[in-house]
């Protein structure tokens, strides 16, 4: 990505027509400021040292080096909570794949304990019309009756009939004498 931005900036700079004098402050722009006539200030990094006798640059390893230490710590931390949060998921998701399969029997249970009581309900209501229609034929039958008993009594009263109670014995003997007679 850098050669890209580099590339452009050669690719306007190609642009512009050159003189001596920009060619020279574009120069001094890109290249580090040297002042070669102060020796003592053209020391190496390298060799300074700072307090306790370590060098700017080992210091500056040292520090880069809890950081990353410090930063790989995170990165762990961040690893474990993450597998944590993998496994709860993982266990969730059972939870609800469980929960959703006893949904669906009770569910289905619910359908079939619907059908149950709709069909038993149809059955009561055959029933209550069929207990409903004898009611109504026995109501007839009743009312019939009762006219039967009151021409019967009015029978009785105009005709005076006469009503014979055989006792069994004597049926008895005379069936005997129709059958010995044949």
């Amino acid at each position: 990505m850098a050669d890209t931005g580099v590339k452009k900036q050669h690719g306007s700079l190609a642009e512009v027509s050159y003189d001596d004098e920009e060619v020279a402050l574009v120069g001094a722009a890109t290249e580090p400021a040297v002042d070669d006539d102060d020796p003592a200030e053209a020391t190496d990094p390298m060799l300074t040292t700072g307090p306790g006798g370590k060098s700017e640059a080992q210091m500056n390893g040292v520090m880069i080096l809890s950081l990353l230490d410090k930063i790989i710590g995170v990165v762990d931390q961040i690893q474990q909570t993450q597998n944590g949060l993998e496994s709860r998921q993982e266990a969730m998701e059972k939870s609800v794949s469980t929960i959703q399969g006893e949904l669906a029997k009770l569910s289905k249970n619910h359908i079939d304990t619907a059908n149950t009581v709709n069909k038993m309900l149809e059955k009561v209501r055959k029933v209550s019309v069929n207990v409903k229609t004898v009611r109504s034929n026995l109501e007839k039958q009743a009312g019939q009756i009762k006219k039967l008993e009151s021409n019967e009594s009015e029978l009785l009263k105009r005709r005076n009939f006469k009503v014979l109670i055989y006792q069994v014995k004597y049926l008895a003997i005379m069936n005997t004498l129709k059958h010995s007679t044949c």
